[in-house]
């Protein structure tokens, strides 16, 4: 059994917001329907929500050097 912890602090309302937890942090920005995120590990990601239930999303590696 594993235990996760997770705190979403809201940086500016409906626009920027850090999460921390338990294998690093990560901080989006955007609102609900659109949104891009970045973590601790270097990825980076994209999030749109389409009309009829629909959800575009892109996720990139951190690249090794």
């Amino acid at each position: 059994m594993s235990f996760n912890y997770h705190k979403r602090i809201t940086l500016i309302p409906k626009l920027l917001h850090l999460t921390i937890g338990t294998h690093g942090w990560s901080l989006s920005l955007g609102g609900r329907r659109a949104h891009l995120t970045r973590d601790s590990h270097g990825r980076r990601g994209a999030a749109v929500r389409l009309p009829g239930g629909f959800t575009w999303r892109r996720h990139s590696r951190r690249h090794r050097h």
